[in-house]
């Protein structure tokens, strides 16, 4: 017993992991053995951060692995459009989240099993149609603005119908909606979807001619929406002579109906309101137009009123007493007019007249003179001095005072 011991003693001096160690040696084991790998699984337990990281689990029949997509990472589907329960393909890298010692997938790619191998159906036969002219908008006709029959191509029991007649009975109450029922999705919409456009074709021309068709649906998966994107009922719309909106309820994507159809909704309520006119808007618009009728009418009145006015004045004036008359009261006015004028000119002028008189008088060199001031010039100049230095001592300087001169001899000159 006692040897048995120290031979367990002497085994865990060998070396002893501490939990981080253990950890992270079996995160390099992991990502060493597996490197990136594809996973197929359910979503479940789908939770999204506040940090912009998603976690969810994968999940068989029997087993479950937790997975986490960081915010960095670019999914070919964003993580907006995966729910729980959809089946994924995952392709990322299986590690340790070593505080925790669980191991996880970090997963860089998400794509929903089965919507890679329908994207690429559809983008072949967008391409094959595209090439064939069934895009080409010369082969679109004019939705019908007024229509009085529209036809509608979707299932009797979904909420298409329900929303596109609540639409038609408010924009346009008087338009007759016909329903020629369909399914919407899987096999059965596969053949459903063109007879049913062959049914509207042979009513129209049987019964009662259809303006518009609206085909559609609400929204759904790529799988729910694949019958839309069927060969066979892109040439049925192709072909059909009645004008068609493709309302297949996918607002981010266009499915081929959408492509060929001669015009394209959003939602089956959109093309309700596209194909039909607001019968409230048409009212304040006729309401406008009498308003702008009866507006011109009244101008037009009232310019007739003053032509008549004019020409009346017209006739009275060629009267010869009238005519004179208005001579006269003319040749009064002039007359007046003149006096006034030249009163205002007369008064201008002696106005001016007193004022250059003023500025004569105070320009006057004399007028200081008048004052006690004097001017003092160097014998013989005409200009009057400024400046002591301007003179030596002997010359003759000549006095002028307001009354009479004086002359002088310099005798001592100080220029400061």
């Amino acid at each position: 017993m006692r040897a048995r011991y120290t031979a367990f003693v002497t085994n865990i001096e060998q070396h002893v992991y501490s939990i981080s160690e253990l950890n992270r040696t079996a995160k390099s084991l992991l990502e060493g053995q597996l490197g990136e790998i594809w996973v197929r699984g359910e979503i479940s337990e789908l939770k999204r951060a506040a940090s912009g990281h998603v976690y969810f689990t994968l999940k068989d029949e029997s087993c479950e692995v937790s997975a986490v997509r960081f915010r960095s990472r670019t999914a070919v589907l964003p993580m907006r459009e995966i729910r729980e329960g959809t089946t994924v393909l995952a392709f990322g890298r299986l590690t340790v989240y070593e505080p925790r010692g669980r191991y996880q997938l970090v997963a860089s790619l998400i794509q929903p099993l089965g919507a890679g191998a329908l994207q690429l159906a559809f983008e072949k036969l967008k391409k094959q149609l595209d090439q064939e002219g069934l895009f080409a908008p010369e082969h679109k006709s004019l939705i019908p603005q007024f229509p009085s029959a529209i036809g509608v191509i979707t299932s009797s029991s979904g909420a298409a119908i329900r929303d596109i007649v609540s639409v038609l009975q408010r924009r346009w109450p008087q338009v007759a909606v016909f329903l020629f029922p369909s399914a919407v999705q899987g096999e059965v919409a596969l053949k459903e979807l063109p007879s049913a456009i062959e049914r509207a074709i042979r009513f129209s021309e049987s019964s009662t001619r259809l303006d518009v068709l609206i085909l559609g649906r609400g929204g759904g998966s790529a799988e729910d929406l694949a019958a839309f994107n069927a060969e066979a009922l892109a040439r049925a719309v192709y072909a059909c002579p009645i004008p068609i909106v493709s309302a297949v309820g996918h607002e981010i994507d266009f499915s081929i109906s959408d492509f060929v159809a001669d015009a394209r909704a959003a939602t089956p309520t959109a093309a309700a309101e596209l194909v039909t006119p607001s019968a409230e808007e048409i009212g304040a618009g006729l309401f406008s137009i009498l308003d702008r009728l009866r507006r011109a009418i009244e101008l037009r009145r009232s310019r007739s009123v003053d032509r008549l006015d004019s020409n009346l004045r017209i006739i009275l004036t060629r009267d010869p007493a009238r005519r004179l008359e208005t001579l006269e009261q003319r040749l009064d006015q002039q007359t007046t007019q003149l006096s006034r004028s030249m009163s205002r000119r007369w008064s201008d002028r002696v106005t001016d007249a007193v004022h250059l008189e003023e500025i004569l008088r105070l320009s006057d060199p004399r007028l200081p003179l008048q004052r006690g001031y004097s001017l003092t010039f160097s014998a013989g100049s005409a200009s009057p001095l400024r400046e002591a230095a301007s003179v030596a001592p002997g010359e003759h300087i000549e006095t002028h005072l307001a009354a009479g001169r004086l002359v002088s001899r310099i005798e001592e000159v100080t220029p400061e």
